[in-house]
């Protein structure tokens, strides 16, 4: 319930997470152990205001915060800037659920629509920030029937309740305007002094206190009644129409899969003798042609299986069966694209893009097979929370591959074998590939080994930007490595080393 001490304990820590997010996150440099620390302090927060609620927790809420947590943790342990856009998406996606139904039990359970009506509810209630303590159930004590001497506190709370809803955009505005421009800003800067640096930072503390706010209010109040009334009506279409339908979805792809069968399953030897035809274009096209395939054949299953009438089970039977056959068609084009991605990895070797696009190929069959074991046997429940967990489990097996030092080790056994090799590439990746290039730097050519031992130098010598806000173990370690790394004999002096 929404009583007054919960909302005034949300507010107060909600400023508190504001500041400290302003002394913690607001740093250059990639989020490291500056956001696992606000995750811990975020969490107490949750921990302490989930004890003055009447409806406990439920344990599912616990699992998703927890694992929430366990991502904003995996921020220290690797330095690849596309890991940590990966685990803070991770992140804002769990804990998202964990208060999509004001901490209870839904998520395991729940359907598309489920999913995104929570995610709508909480995304609006952290837009609003504190305003949103004012929608919903309230519980209120009894007001005394004499108020001599209240007057003047209930003033007081007033105008600070004013303050603090005004302040977001004063700040945010202000901030603005003496950015765009300078004589505003040097008139601010002759009243107020340094007040511009001052506002910025207040601005960035408010901006994580609103936004915290909200959340909180989405987490304290489950507002079972008004998500309980977020329905779309179903049309209840005949099974058989849908299956007719459908039908015409596999007649389309088999005939694509007859007219292209020599495209999709040459390989290397059609890549050959096909004019014009790099391996670049086969792959690019496999892949767009899988996106377009899935993009197709995961919506229109889910929609016909729910637009589908539940009174004819002879006819659903039948739907099921030709949704089942457009799953299979699509199998053909799922083994054709990871074919010929592979072929793409052995002529050029193994990059950033092309190693999130082999996981991608890999959660999306996961998706596909999962939608057959639910949705097309009419389990549909379970299926959107199957397909989330899925994909954060891609992301935390990309933790467990260490995606630049594997770039690192297959392109450097290739250039040792003489395949082609591009050491610019090499010389881009982060933190994460200097073990693998330190142990590895006698395998590489002679030119190349003078210039990766110049970057390894310049990139990873000194101390790291944002200081120890920033920290993560890959980049203390490859800066270990470096302070005891000495370049070849065979190489000119390394350039002057520069902070990173």
């Amino acid at each position: 319930m929404l009583n007054r001490p919960v909302r005034d304990i949300a507010f107060a820590c909600a400023l508190l997470l504001g500041l400290l997010a302003d002394q913690l996150v607001r740093v250059p440099g990639r989020p490291g152990l500056n956001v696992a620390l606000w995750a811990v302090a975020g969490t107490a927060v949750i921990w302490l205001l989930s004890r003055s609620r009447e409806t406990p927790v439920s344990r599912e809420t616990w699992w998703l915060i927890g694992g929430a947590v366990v991502f904003a943790g995996l921020l220290v342990l690797r330095d690849a800037e596309a890991l940590a856009v990966f685990c803070v998406f991770s992140g804002l996606v769990l804990i998202g659920h964990a208060a999509g139904r004001g901490a209870l039990a839904w998520a395991t359970q729940a359907n598309i629509v489920d999913v995104a009506a929570a995610a709508a509810r909480v995304a609006t209630l952290i837009l609003i920030g504190p305003l949103g303590w004012s929608v919903g159930p309230a519980r209120r004590a009894d007001v005394p029937t004499s108020t001599v001497g209240r007057s003047r506190p209930r003033y007081l709370r007033m105008v600070a309740r004013g303050i603090a809803l005004a302040l977001l955009p004063l700040l945010v505005l202000t901030a603005l305007l003496a950015s765009a421009d300078p004589m505003f800003e040097r008139g601010l800067q002759a009243l107020f002094g340094g007040i511009v640096p001052l506002l910025q930072h207040l601005a960035f503390a408010a901006l994580i206190a609103w936004c915290t706010s909200g959340y909180l209010r989405a987490f304290s109040a489950d507002d079972e009644a008004v998500m309980e009334g977020v329905r779309i009506p179903r049309p209840a279409l005949a099974p058989s129409e849908i299956a007719i339908a459908l039908s015409l979805l596999n007649v389309l792809f088999l005939v694509f899969l007859a007219v292209q069968v020599r495209y999709l399953f040459g390989g290397a030897g059609f890549v050959d003798v096909a004019e014009g035809l790099t391996y670049a274009e086969y792959a690019r096209r496999g892949f767009f042609e899988l996106v377009a395939a899935a993009a197709l054949v995961v919506p229109v299953l889910l929609v016909a299986d729910w637009a589908a009438a539940e009174d004819d089970a002879r006819a659903r039977r039948v739907l099921r069966a030709t949704s089942t056959l457009l799953v299979v068609l699509l199998a053909g084009v799922l083994a054709s694209a990871a074919y010929r991605m592979k072929l793409y990895q052995d002529a050029y070797g193994l990059t950033e893009q092309r190693l999130y696009v082999s996981v991608f190929m890999v959660w999306l069959t996961g998706v596909i097979g999962w939608l057959a074991a639910t949705v097309l046997r009419g389990r549909r429940r379970g299926f959107a929370f199957g397909a989330i967990v899925g994909g954060l489990a891609c992301i935390a097996l990309l933790h467990v591959l260490n995606p630049h030092a594997l770039i690192a080790r297959v392109n450097i056994s290739r250039a040792a074998s003489g395949a082609e090799f591009d050491g610019g590439y090499l010389r881009t990746l982060s933190a994460d590939a200097v073990p693998t290039m330190v142990a590895q730097l006698l395998a590489l050519p002679n030119e190349e080994r003078c210039r990766v031992a110049a970057m390894l130098k310049e990139r990873w010598s000194g101390e790291r930007r944002g200081g120890w806000r920033a920290w993560n173990l890959g980049d203390a370690r490859a800066r270990r490595l470096v302070a005891q790394f000495s370049t070849p004999a065979d190489c000119p002096a390394a350039a002057t080393p520069t902070v990173r």
